[in-house]
């Protein structure tokens, strides 16, 4: 009952904080997520690796800062800004972390492993989930930007992302723990199956599918977000639920080098918010690179 309740508060609170969108949803996230960089730093530490947390939590911050900066009341930015200075704030990060740890004052002096897990710690964490704000963000060349939360070509692109992965996480477990007989990777997971992950796939394209039927004829039928392309709407299911599993199983490598069965304990029944949101950590990247290479045509 607990993993219930709290599963189903989790649902809610996502929900209420993709429709608010503005600076909202990236508050909401950015603070999920800034948790799972504690967890992030915790596993490290169970390894032995002395990542710097400032670097990591504070990097965290900035992304989300700079993905919401352009909803931000009375600052007139370009829709693209935050991507555009992304780079030159991954490449502030990762000098950063060279320097705090060049000069920490530890004997010994930070090693490899240091830098490294610091420099992985908010790319992981921060860079890549960041991208699900800057698709809520995000607005077709072209396009006037609405005011109204609730007619943003964004949030559609998000709902397509999250209902891609819901279907892939859910399906995947259902007819896996009831059909799945051929273990995917056991050195990894041991309860993922190749039927399970087959299922997930193809629920995904289905899902993505009529996301993007309804979005275009319905739910946004006068802006249209995804440009009537059907047919692209598979495809995408297809890329974002990979990645969503491989996401998964990148966690599921961490935590089992770390010698940890969960990230934490902080959502009670579900273990951490790297735990629920793995598969997104990969997916909201890919998606929004689809989104805007393929669907808007930028390039």
């Amino acid at each position: 009952m607990k993993r219930i309740l709290y599963g189903w508060a989790l649902f809610g609170a996502a929900v209420l904080g993709i429709l608010f969108g503005g600076l909202v949803f990236p508050i909401m996230l950015g603070t999920a997520c800034y948790i799972g960089g504690t967890e992030f730093i915790n596993m490290s530490r169970a390894k032995g690796f002395k990542p710097s947390p400032r670097i990591i939590k504070g990097m965290i911050v900035a992304f989300f800062a700079m993905a919401a900066l352009p909803e931000i009341p009375g600052i007139d930015l370009p829709p693209n800004y935050s991507l555009e200075h992304y780079p030159l704030l991954l490449t502030v990060g990762i000098c950063l972390s060279f320097f705090r740890l060049l000069f920490r004052h530890e004997t010994p002096p930070a090693t490899i492993a240091d830098i490294a897990t610091t420099i992985l710690g908010f790319i992981y964490v921060g860079f890549l989930p960041s991208h699900l704000v800057l698709l809520r963000n995000l607005t077709a060349p072209g396009m006037v930007h609405n005011a109204n939360p609730l007619q943003q070509p964004g949030l559609a692109y998000v709902w397509v992302c999250l209902f891609i992965v819901w279907a892939t996480d859910v399906f995947a477990y259902y007819f896996g723990k009831k059909f799945g007989k051929h273990l995917l990777y056991p050195q990894i997971s041991p309860k993922k199956t190749i039927e399970g992950a087959v299922a997930g796939l193809l629920s995904s394209i289905f899902w993505a599918t009529v996301v993007v039927y309804a979005a275009d004829h319905y739910l946004f039928a006068n802006s249209e977000p995804f440009r009537l392309k059907l047919w692209q709407a598979p495809l995408m299911g297809l890329l974002v639920s990979i990645a969503a599993q491989l996401g998964d199983l990148c966690e599921s490598l961490l935590k089992r080098d770390a010698g940890m069965k969960d990230s934490s304990d902080v959502i009670p029944g579900h273990g951490g918010f790297l735990d629920r949101g793995d598969s997104l950590l990969f997916g909201s990247p890919v998606s929004y690179y689809w989104i805007w290479i393929v669907v808007l045509g930028h390039f």
